[in-house]
């Protein structure tokens, strides 16, 4: 019923200029228990209007102005857009004097005299009755496959809250590893440290580094032996540690060029002069997408101020699942792209993966960049700062 007022408002065009004329409706409910009946149109000023009738001895009266004849909703509820099937009916009236009757309470068996157009669109509608009498079959059709289309929707958005819900205890099981993680760290550690000779050290090292300040890692890895340095490992240690020094604070954020979820050119260059925070996270992340929230409010509160987000995902094998969490999560308010490493399923390319430069060993990992283009905050990735100190940076640089 909603829908149809609507496309009533659109119409009726407004008649600034046309003079105002009267209309009487009588009414007659003969057999019929409604007590009262809701007229809603628009007038020559182009506002709805919106009037009431009581129904006295199966009788009831309705008048107003019209600039010209009018297509109305009778209905037997003060809310249209409840109104069940029966419930409402549409007519045109005139600026005259006219007769409406009901035969019983289904308002959309009527007759009404005195309303030429109102005939002239009875006829209309008899004369397509057997295209509409055609058309049950596949009505019915449609109206059964809609209602099971609306039935699978229901259980696909309860099957997601279902995973969503799953995908958050686990997480939170997860975490219960923690101190037995620690302890098997602090002796991966002890071992690294009292075996700089050992080709085994870097292998742990490759594990541990992402809970270790750049700082730390450089030193473990200074202590190892030229032999060790040089070893499968010890080059991977090498190039994460080049990987980090770029994207290290101080350092200029390396600039990147790619396409955004709408599929439009973006570059890291067409934030200049801004604050850019460059939050690293993932669809199956679930630290990061508890962390939304709070970037929303971020967001909110700096924007106007020069304050810019870009949402760099590891979704490219499925990049569905990305465009689905960016609107549950309803973080579409600034700009989103994918990390770009491809994988060929046997081997990745990451010629184009926008990470490369920053030290991202974990996520979520948070950069933030000065209107000059230098990195002036890292945060989360294990061995960043807190949510706390991301608050405090923001409030410092835009007090």
């Amino acid at each position: 019923m909603k829908h149809i007022l609507k496309i009533a408002a659109l119409m009726v065009v407004p008649m600034m200029g046309m003079a105002q004329k009267k209309f009487v409706l009588d009414g007659e409910l003969k057999n019929g228990t409604t007590e009262k009946l809701y007229l809603f149109y628009m007038d020559g000023q182009g506002k709805q209007v919106t009037d009431s009738a009581s129904v006295l001895k199966n009788h009831f009266q309705f008048k107003g102005t019209l600039t010209e004849p009018t297509l109305v909703f009778l209905t037997r509820s003060p809310h249209p857009e409840r109104a069940a099937e029966g419930d409402y009916t549409q007519m045109y009236l005139e600026p005259s004097k006219m007769k409406l009757e009901f035969q019983d309470d289904n308002l959309k068996n009527y007759t009404l005299t005195g309303s030429k157009l109102d005939a002239e669109h009875k006829q209309l509608e008899l004369e397509k009755s057997a295209i509409r009498k055609g058309m049950e079959p596949i009505s019915q059709a449609y109206a059964a496959k809609n209602k099971e289309y609306s039935r699978a929707e229901r259980e696909l958005e309860a099957l997601e809250k279902k995973v969503k819900l799953l995908s958050e205890e686990a997480a939170s099981i997860k975490n219960q590893f923690e101190p037995f993680n620690e302890r098997a760290a602090q002796i991966d550690m002890t071992f690294i440290k009292s075996h700089p000779q050992s080709f085994l050290s870097p292998y742990l090292l490759m594990f541990r580094m992402n809970n270790l300040s750049l700082e730390e890692t450089e030193t473990l890895f200074a202590g190892f032996s030229k032999e060790v340095q040089n070893s499968r490992f010890g080059k991977d240690i090498s190039e994460k540690l080049a990987e980090s020094r770029s994207g290290a604070v101080g350092k200029t954020a390396p600039v990147f060029s790619t396409t955004d979820i709408d599929g439009k050119a973006l570059s890291l260059s067409d934030f200049s002069g801004k604050y850019v925070l460059l939050d690293f996270w993932a669809s199956w992340c679930v630290p990061c997408r508890k962390g939304n929230p709070h970037l929303i409010k971020l967001y909110q509160q700096y924007k106007s101020k020069g304050f810019e987000i870009i949402g760099i995902a590891d979704d490219d094998s499925k990049p569905e699942k990305w465009h689905k969490a960016v609107e549950q999560d309803e973080i579409g308010i600034w700009k989103h792209i994918l990390r770009g490493a491809k994988f060929d399923g046997t081997n990745f390319d990451l010629s184009k993966d926008v990470t490369k430069g920053y030290g991202v060993s974990s996520l979520p990992t948070k950069v933030l960049i000065d209107p000059q283009g230098v990195i002036i905050g890292r945060y989360g990735g294990g061995n960043g700062g807190s949510d706390e100190q991301l608050d405090a940076k923001l409030a410092e640089v835009f007090k």
